[in-house]
């Protein structure tokens, strides 16, 4: 099932009946971002689309002009500090506010941020720390948001279905 479009932002996910139990659906679950595919095979799909449907910017904004303007390879080290302070840092808390990585994809260490800035919004992506990893794409504000609505309820009806 594919909600959104591949060339922008997308989900995947595909149940696998043979990783399910009558409890969970596991599957397939991934973004495509900008074309690319990030993505997890250990995926409890309902777990990963219910944590999306709670995510800070489902009912909040996201906006931080300076973070958008910044190099994305800057952005992206420090909302990788912000989200994931080191044990010998003075952080109190970690801010999640702009993280949007489902949690199968946080378990690889696949992390997606959103940042917004006006009528538009940045993704920016990456594997653990490593800023060399990290890819972004600008796209309208908002579409992040709607596609994880029309992917949570094509989820439901899928289950409603089965």
């Amino acid at each position: 099932m594919l909600s959104g479009n591949p060339n922008t932002f997308a989900i995947w996910c595909d149940p696998v009946d043979a990783w399910s139990t009558e409890k969970f659906q596991n599957g397939c679950f991934g973004y495509f971002i900008g074309g690319e595919l990030i993505w997890s095979m250990r995926s409890t799909l309902g777990v990963d689309l219910s944590m999306l449907a709670k995510l800070h910017c489902m009912r909040s904004d996201v906006e931080d002009v300076r973070l958008f303007n910044l190099p994305s390879k800057d952005a992206y080290c420090e909302l990788c500090r912000r989200a994931f302070p080191a044990t010998d840092s003075d952080a109190e808390t970690s801010d999640f506010t702009h993280l949007v990585s489902a949690e199968s994809l946080s378990d690889d260490s696949r992390y997606v941020f959103l940042i917004e800035c006006g009528d538009k919004a940045k993704l920016i992506y990456g594997t653990g720390y490593d800023a060399t990893t990290m890819g972004d794409i600008t796209i309208p504000r908002g579409e992040f948001q709607s596609v994880v609505k029309i992917a949570e309820q094509r989820f439901s009806e899928l289950k409603r279905r089965k």
